[in-house]
Parts: structure tokens; C-alpha cells; sequence
């Protein structure tokens, strides 16, 4: 008996330590297990087999509340272009009950003085100067978005607020054509504008920056602010600057210094359109995707981008002074106010309050050229090596 009892002991230690795993492990995969080892086998075997997955009873096909979607209330801001075009204009302003046109005159240079000297006590016929003028007719830019009072009530964004931002960066790209358009007409009038531009296989280089600054000092042109012209350059054209590594490219003459190799390390437009690492020969960058594009450029198959350089009173900007019109401001987008209206009371047109905002703008602007025949423009057309 008493081996018979030790013999017990073993066969269920042996089990428990042995079989028992094995029995667990294949029964967590869903298999069955059918084995026979006497009464004290059996008896454990019941038992685990019952510790197999089953499948679940409840499942989302059955749960409707498991498959609610959930909304995000911040959206993905969509992708805009920097709005610059404003800061290289001369701004006027044309003031209410002043007409639709604003004047702008300009005095003729006198021609170069003879080197003869005057004749003695003798009274001279005296010199006639010169002016000429040009005119520049005011335009309207005007739109609106509105939006129902239920979709306003409903609508699980700012939606209104949105709808403003979206309105000003409308008006902040038809005020940027109308600049861009202009600077780009002023090569009909002086031959110089586009003398620099590049052939189809040649990106713009740094040297081509500091020939326009130059070229625009040789004709007097004027610094625009803190004596520095301003420039608008395409972000792939400021990439071909700054992947230039040849002998005396931007890359090469700043990374002789601890100040410039900081410059390199920073993004192109750190703090928003201002290239500042582009602060070159003269000339402060804005970047801006909003530039002159020419397909299939110089007879290639290349697209070629225009890099402007622009002095003072090279393009003027003539806006409405009136208080209650959308004022253009530096013409950032970010910055540029529109009306933004909740409305909150019946009128005469919308007795039920069905129309709950709106988002708007009203604007007068022209650009134009001044009356001279010697540009303050200088654009530079390339190709670039990115895409």
C-alpha cells in the first residue's frame, strides 16, 4: 500500500509538472485534448480543457455605439503661399471724395551743364524743367462667404472665424497678382529690366543678385529701406543658392565664419517669408511661390522662375484711405483683417434669421508703374534644379 501511495505521488507530480503544461499550451490555441492517464489524469484533463478561446459573443457588428466616429476639432491647416508683394510697393493713399484716379508726377532731370563758363554781367535766358505724369485708376475687389445658422450652430469647428481666414488670403493673392503683374510689364518700357535673366541650363547663382543690386545702383535707383532694395526670390531658387557649393558661392563665403556657418543652419524663412539667410548684396529676400512663371523657358523643357529686385518708388501701391473699406496693410495674409459678422437679429432681408454669418471683404487697389522711362526693376528668369 504504502508503494502503491508513492507510486500515486510520483505519476501526479510527473503530470502536474509535465503534461499539464503541454495540455495548457495546446489548448489556448483552441485544440483538444484527449488523454488517458488513470483516474488522477483524467480528473486534471477535465479540468484544463476547459481553458481553450472561444469565440467572443459580442462583437461591433452587433455594438453600434463601437463604431462612432470621432471627429477632430483642430483641423489640418491647409497649404498657402506667402502674400510679400506689398512691402516692395511705394504706398499711397487716395483719399475719399478725391476722384477714382490718382496723378503721379515726376520733374525731368536737366540735362548735363556745358563746361562753358558764363559770359560776364550778362543776364542768361533762363532753363525750363520739366514734368511728367501718369495716372492710375482705382479698382474694387470685393467677395463675400456666408454660412446658414444651422450649419453655424452644428458645425464643430470655428467655423466663421474660418471661413474669415480663408477670405483674407483670397484678397491678400489678388492684391499680390496685381503687384506681380505690374513689375513684370515694366521690361516694355526699359530693355535693362530683364538684361541679367539666365539660359535654360544655368540656375541663379549669388553673383546674379549682386549684379541686379548693382545694376539698379547704376542708374540711381534708391534703396527701398535701411539701404537695402527689396527682392522677391521662389524657394527653389533660394535652394539653388544654398546648395551651391562652387569656389565664392553663398555656401563658400559663409562657412568661413562661425556667424555664417550659424546662417546655414537655419531654415531659409525662419520667421515666416523673410529670408534671411538671402540678406545679400544689397538686397533683403522675401520667399514666395507667387512669381512669373515661364514653361518650356529658352526653348527647353524647363519652367523658368522670376527673381525680382526692386528699388524705391519701383512699383506704387495706391489703396482707398476710406475707414470703412478692408484696409491692405504690409498685404501678409496673416495680418490682413476682413469683416467677420455673426448675426444675431431678423432683418428685412432674412426675416427668420436663416443666414447666421458671413465673411467679407471690400477693397480698392491699383498698382502702377511711375513716369519714368529708366525702370527701378530688375527680374532675373532661371531654371532651377528642384522640383
Amino acid at each position: 500500500m504504502r508503494r502503491a501511495s508513492v507510486a500515486a505521488r510520483s505519476g501526479r507530480a510527473f503530470f502536474q509538472k509535465y503534461v499539464v503544461p503541454a495540455i495548457e499550451f495546446i489548448c489556448a490555441f483552441g485544440g483538444q485534448v484527449f488523454l488517458y492517464t488513470g483516474n488522477v489524469g483524467r480528473v486534471h484533463a477535465n479540468g484544463v480543457l476547459g481553458v481553450g478561446v472561444s469565440p467572443a459573443s459580442n462583437l461591433t457588428t452587433n455594438l453600434p455605439q463601437s463604431t462612432i466616429t470621432s471627429y477632430d476639432k483642430v483641423f489640418i491647416e491647409n497649404l498657402k503661399g506667402n502674400t510679400p508683394w506689398v512691402r516692395l510697393t511705394s504706398r499711397r493713399m487716395l483719399d475719399e471724395s478725391a476722384g477714382n484716379k490718382l496723378a503721379l508726377f515726376m520733374y525731368v532731370n536737366l540735362a548735363a551743364p556745358p563746361l562753358t563758363t558764363a559770359p560776364e554781367g550778362t543776364i542768361q535766358t533762363g532753363l525750363t524743367i520739366s514734368v511728367v505724369q501718369n495716372s492710375a485708376t482705382m479698382g474694387q475687389y470685393a467677395d463675400y462667404m456666408n454660412i446658414s445658422d444651422y450649419a453655424l450652430g452644428t458645425a464643430i469647428d470655428p467655423t466663421l472665424e474660418a471661413l474669415g481666414v480663408q477670405m483674407s488670403y483670397r484678397l491678400a493673392q489678388i492684391i499680390n497678382m496685381l503687384i506681380q503683374n505690374t513689375a513684370d510689364s515694366a521690361s516694355a518700357i526699359d530693355p535693362l529690366v530683364d538684361v541679367l535673366s539666365k539660359d535654360a541650363t544655368t540656375p541663379l547663382e549669388v553673383v546674379d543678385v549682386t549684379a541686379a543690386a548693382q545694376s539698379l545702383a547704376g542708374v540711381n535707383a534708391l534703396p527701398i529701406q535701411d539701404g537695402r532694395y527689396f527682392g522677391v526670390m521662389h524657394p527653389f531658387t533660394a535652394g539653388d543658392i544654398l546648395t551651391d557649393k562652387s569656389n565664392n558661392s553663398m555656401v563658400d563665403v559663409l562657412k568661413r565664419s562661425a556667424q555664417g556657418q550659424e546662417q546655414l543652419r537655419e531654415l531659409p524663412a525662419p520667421d515666416g517669408d523673410a529670408l534671411t539667410v538671402l540678406d545679400w548684396g544689397g538686397v533683403t529676400f522675401f520667399q514666395s511661390t507667387f512669381v512669373h512663371k515661364t514653361p518650356n523657358y529658352d526653348a527647353g523643357t524647363g519652367t523658368a522662375l522670376r527673381t525680382y529686385v526692386v528699388g524705391r518708388d519701383g512699383i506704387i501701391g495706391v489703396s482707398f484711405g476710406a475707414k470703412d473699406h478692408t484696409e491692405i496693410g504690409n498685404g501678409d495674409w496673416r495680418n490682413l483683417q476682413v469683416w467677420i459678422r455673426r448675426l444675431t437679429e431678423p432683418t428685412g432681408y432674412d426675416p427668420s434669421r436663416m443666414i447666421g454669418g458671413f465673411a467679407s471683404y471690400n477693397s480698392m487697389y491699383v498698382c502702377t508703374l511711375p513716369p519714368d522711362p529708366v525702370a527701378r526693376i530688375r527680374y532675373i528668369d532661371a531654371v532651377s534644379a528642384i522640383a
